[in-house]
């Protein structure tokens, strides 16, 4: 997510935080503040502030521990997790692909919320049965209201994710049950988002009743931001999968250019920029060396150097290595470079064979054969 930084690496994995829970985090904690103030009076104003910023934390803590559930499970079904990012609606896991079949989705989905679901029974069982341990401790008393929080909280977390709209966990795994059902996964998707705006509808509804009815304001354009963020989402889902389908079985192969311009690793900046760059608008330059692709040269690479440096700055100082760039084979899906391109700003990816660089997909060749085929399947139905 743009606008997030990375805090931690656990289990191969970056977590990060997006400036959005900064916010979050300071509305949990001056609620938790007042709301322990209130209910524990014999507290100073510091004390109930320092339990609610410690509450918080592991709340969030327990938000990232049912992420990396999702991980885990992913992971085991070979689908690689690159980040978790925490931001202001709770955690999200940037999967680098879709689940391979309906029962590792199932899986997948169905770990995050039992993950929230074990944690709130052990905080809520704390919490009971907290008073017997500080009876003879009066400074573990804070443990039960921080363990009935803690319990309460990931309980709600929980039903929440399991609404069946997509891409909520309940989404997901509503969606893998139709995928097992009907061995169809664009339809199961298909169905699956359009719950998730369903779900969104219901939760506008719910927040309007709250805000007019209730006289809850503020929980009311809550439920209605969440259901704005779940509307787009699951609307993008839908573009998604239509964009898939328009795609087929198409391959990489018929669409990549064979006739490329590239630069060897030992030509100056400037002289890129005067022979390729301005004379034929290009964006981003092979660097190979035979037909081994070394790099990768953009135009946001070029812009880094200062234009007295050009005649002095050598192309494979300011490009991208090879080892960090995504690529693909001519026999690949195009539905694959598609994946690839939405996690890179590069016009171009290079296509790779046996090791040797034999051509480029540009990112508008592969957007305008999905705009032909839509165009083809509409002209069609006339």
């Amino acid at each position: 997510m743009a606008g997030s930084i990375r805090v931690a690496r656990l289990l191969g994995i970056d977590i990060r935080i997006h400036f959005s829970w900064f916010l979050i985090f300071f509305i949990v904690v001056l609620s938790l503040a007042d709301s322990f103030g209130s209910e524990n009076v014999t507290w100073s104003d510091t004390k109930s502030f320092v339990i609610a910023v410690i509450a918080a934390l592991l709340f969030f803590l327990s938000v990232l521990g049912h992420e990396l559930a999702h991980a885990v499970v992913a992971r085991r079904f070979a689908m690689n997790v690159s980040s978790i990012t925490l931001f202001v609606l709770g955690g999200v896991a940037n999967l680098a692909k879709e689940p391979p079949t309906a029962l590792s989705e199932f899986l997948m989905a169905a770990a995050g919320p039992a993950t929230s679901i074990v944690i709130g029974l052990i905080g809520l069982g704390l919490g009971i049965f907290a008073p017997s341990l500080f009876q003879s401790a009066p400074a573990l008393q804070p443990i039960q209201p921080v363990a009935l929080y803690i319990g309460q909280i990931n309980l709600y977390l929980a039903a929440f994710n399991l609404l069946p709209g997509f891409p909520l966990d309940g989404g997901r795994v509503f969606r893998s049950i139709v995928w097992g059902l009907t061995k169809d996964r664009v339809a199961a998707t298909r169905i699956a988002a359009r719950g998730g705006q369903v779900v969104a509808a219901l939760l506008v509804l719910a927040g309007i009743v709250l805000a007019f009815r209730l006289d809850a304001t503020i929980n009311g354009l809550w439920l209605a931001f969440i259901a704005y963020f779940l509307w787009n989402a699951a609307t993008s889902t839908l573009q998604q999968e239509r964009i898939t389908s328009a795609l087929g079985g198409a391959k990489v192969g018929p669409l990549m250019a064979t006739d490329f311009k590239s630069t060897p690793p030992g030509v100056m900046v400037g002289q890129v920029i005067r022979d390729l760059v301005l004379p034929m608008n290009l964006r981003a330059i092979p660097v190979v060396s035979g037909e081994r692709l070394i790099g990768l040269v953009a135009i946001g690479d070029l812009r880094k150097v200062d234009q007295a440096q050009w005649a002095e700055t050598l192309v494979e100082q300011v490009m991208t290595p090879a080892a960090e760039l995504s690529t693909v084979s001519p026999d690949d899906p195009l539905g694959t470079a598609l994946e690839k391109f939405s996690a890179t700003e590069l016009p171009l990816l290079p296509v790779i064979k046996d090791g040797r660089l034999v051509g480029v997909l540009y990112r508008e060749s592969v957007i305008g054969y999905v705009r032909m085929q839509e165009m083809l399947r509409v002209e069609g139905r006339r």
